[in-house]
């Protein structure tokens, strides 16, 4: 995956947590499609890149409160799910610059603790021809790791 200049998306203290928040891990009926960034509830949450917000909605039995947030450089989808209740500041529509905060982490959902599970998407979030991608390498650089 080509990698993108912008901003880890947790601002705060934070882990990669275990092979079990990797992309591609096991889950009841399906694979994991994002990396889960585990970190204390109400670290804020913000852009990595300049975009619009595509999506806001909430899925109480899976990804909990959610954010889409599209690229306006690359058109990749950024995906922020688990979000505290309460604290999204942007609405579907919304231009946003990178680092601009968008919510805080939360445990919303099915989410055993406070985490931002996140996913990038080539092609469309959820859309004919969009795929998720490992985030891993691109969430790494943001961090300088």
């Amino acid at each position: 995956m080509t990698t993108v200049a912008g901003t880890f998306p947790v601002q705060g203290t934070f882990s990669f947590g275990g092979d079990d928040a990797r992309f591609g891990a096991g889950r009841p009926g399906h694979r994991h499609q994002g990396q889960d960034v585990v970190a204390p509830s109400g670290t804020p949450l913000v852009a990595p890149v300049a975009g619009s917000v595509t999506w806001k909605a909430n899925q109480p039995g899976g990804a909990g409160i959610y954010l889409v947030v599209r690229g306006a450089a690359d058109q990749r989808d950024y995906v922020f799910m688990h979000i505290k209740r309460g604290t999204v500041l942007v609405t579907p529509g919304t231009a946003v610059v990178a680092g601009q905060q968008l919510a805080q982490v939360g445990a919303t959902g099915a989410a055993s603790g406070p985490h931002l599970h996140f996913e990038i998407w080539v092609g469309g979030w959820w859309e004919r021809g969009g795929m998720p991608v490992d985030p891993l390498p691109q969430l790494q650089r943001w961090a300088g790791l």
